[in-house]
């Protein structure tokens, strides 16, 4: 069985209007005038899944949300969330205990996290990239690091006693214990799922106990020690029987799927991460418990035929005719560079083509969007944050540097003495590039560089617009323009929502907020409120 979760659900039964509009009332226009773009969801992102087995809710983490969200586990319905203010942040994987207690990881930052059902918490640093958790039968704790680090380790559960390193080479995923009293992990980059004796005298290895998945991302067992793969990029669930080795795929979804969890009555749960969507099998029934939604909206950009573009991190939506329903979607499905989409934290026109930029993988790529092609993959840049077509020229920001650079050669610097550069924009003979940290928004041109315009607050994405240049400025919740012969500056759109709330280790602005012009429209997306809007440009 497989069910389109993304479109099927989102399927509009009423007339809606086309993307392209009349022109719009005088400026600055307040964001109750805008037609939201898509839709916006509740959480951001989800990562790890858990059912408690106290209350029965279905819990889940998000990194990009720096929370964890606790929902209804028939309707899916949000019943709270565990942030900053009790302790939680950046939360990656997560562990729920017999008496409530709460653990999770924290993937930026390398700290282990405990909740009490008192309210108190505690943190405890492991190292970054600190991701999957799980306990035993008998009350041991055990995590590993992936991405940003490497190993397994078993954990004082007090989190007084600093963790015991158990096997500096391992790279897992979300790991479960079976029957047997082994830990099962998938390798995700490998395909294979393994059986490891964490009291192995020289730990620890595995062995390779079922082979040729994708990208398998989390391995569940139900109440009668049945073996379960969350296969990511293949947005499904897999039964395995490790006697015989049969394999039954209960979950398949158009999108990608992070992780998966069993409650009390083995009713099986997946986390449809890009999608923000809560996936049950229940008794061979299959069935998303939320609507989709943007989660983590980005960059935006217009295509020369209208289509709008929104970056989404670890996906990248195009809305066609339809502006509530996206007509393309493209998952990170973590393929090897230039085999596949990479994530999106900010995309570009580039003619027929896309310029992306992915802040977590750091790869810049040029996609043909009707075919799904990668035409280009850079993975060289230090610390990258936005990347445009200028002239015939890619060029990328970077935090590491400080600069902006010619991406195909990273030695032919444009502009440098940046502290944050973020926002670019380019007419084909100037290139504009914003400075987040100082408000500054620079021009470069054949006769050097120059200060457009000083004393932004926060400025991320920009866009030309005929004589001016529009500026997302998320310190004063609104997009601005900039009169490029004078300077001025004046507000656009203003009664905005952008978030202030970053996860600690990511980049000092969060997520880009981006601004486009095209179609007769000017758009610019909100992550405070997961939402991205259309203003009928008013000139």
């Amino acid at each position: 069985m497989r069910i389109r979760v993304l479109l099927a659900s989102t399927l509009l039964l009423v007339a809606v209007p086309t993307l392209a509009q009349a022109k719009g009332p005088p400026e600055p226009r307040n964001v109750k005038q805008g037609t939201e773009v898509g839709r916006a969801a509740e959480t951001n992102s989800l990562n790890g899944i858990y059912v408690s087995p106290v209350d029965g809710n279905v819990y889940a983490a998000s990194v990009g949300g720096d929370e964890i969200t606790v929902h209804n586990p028939k309707t899916g319905r949000l019943l709270d969330r565990l942030g900053p203010e009790r302790g939680v942040g950046g939360p990656d994987d997560l562990f729920i205990t017999d008496d409530g207690t709460i653990y999770w990881t924290e993937i930026l930052t390398g700290h282990v996290g405990r909740l009490s059902p008192d309210g108190t918490f505690k943190r405890q640093y492991v190292g970054e990239g600190v991701n999957p958790i799980t306990m035993s039968d008998d009350g041991r704790l055990f995590v590993g690091r992936l991405f940003l680090g490497s190993g397994l380790y078993e954990v004082d559960p007090d989190l007084d006693d600093p963790a015991t390193l158990l096997d500096a080479s391992l790279n897992v995923n979300g790991f479960d214990f079976g029957p047997d009293g082994f830990l099962y992990a998938p390798s995700q980059f490998t395909g294979d799922i393994l059986k490891i004796d964490v009291d192995a005298a020289v730990p620890v290895g595995g062995d390779i106990v079922a082979s040729g998945f994708r990208g398998p991302t989390a391995v569940k067992f139900n109440s009668v020690g049945q073996l379960h793969v969350c296969d990511l990029p293949e947005g499904q669930v897999v039964r395995v029987d490790l006697a015989s080795g049969q394999r039954e795929v209960l979950i398949d979804i158009e999108g990608t799927l992070d992780n998966i969890a069993f409650g009390t009555d083995d009713r099986l749960y997946a986390a449809a991460g890009v999608d923000n969507q809560i996936i049950l099998h229940d008794r061979a029934r299959v069935r998303a418990l939320n609507r989709p939604g943007f989660g983590l909206p980005g960059g935006v950009a217009v295509s020369p035929n209208g289509t709008v573009w929104v970056a989404e991190l670890f996906g990248l939506r195009g809305f066609d005719k339809n502006p509530r329903k996206p007509s393309t979607s493209f998952y990170d499905r973590f393929s090897p560079p230039g085999a596949g989409f990479a994530g999106a934290s900010t995309v570009a026109a580039d003619g027929d083509n896309l310029v992306i930029l992915s802040g977590f993988s750091g790869a810049l790529q040029v996609m043909d969007p009707a075919t799904g092609a990668i035409l280009q993959d850079i993975r060289t840049l230090a610390v990258p944050t936005n990347a445009i077509r200028h002239g015939d020229t890619l060029v990328a920001s970077q935090i590491g540097g400080g600069n902006v650079v010619n991406a195909d050669d990273p030695s032919d610097v444009l502009i440098d003495g940046l502290f944050v550069p973020l926002g670019l924009a380019s007419d084909g003979n100037t290139l504009y590039v914003a400075d987040w940290a100082t408000g500054l928004v620079w021009a470069v041109g054949d006769a050097g560089t120059s200060i457009v315009t000083a004393g932004l607050a926060f400025p991320e994405g920009l866009a030309v617009d005929g004589d001016r240049l529009l500026v997302v400025e998320t310190g004063l919740q609104q997009v601005t323009a900039i009169d490029l012969a004078t300077g001025n500056q004046s507000p656009v759109i203003v009664g905005l929502d952008f978030s202030d709330r970053v996860p600690q280790g990511f980049f000092p602005y969060g997520g880009m907020a981006g601004v486009a012009v095209g179609d007769g429209s000017i758009f610019v997306s909100d992550d405070g409120v997961n939402s991205v809007y259309r203003f009928p440009r008013s000139n």
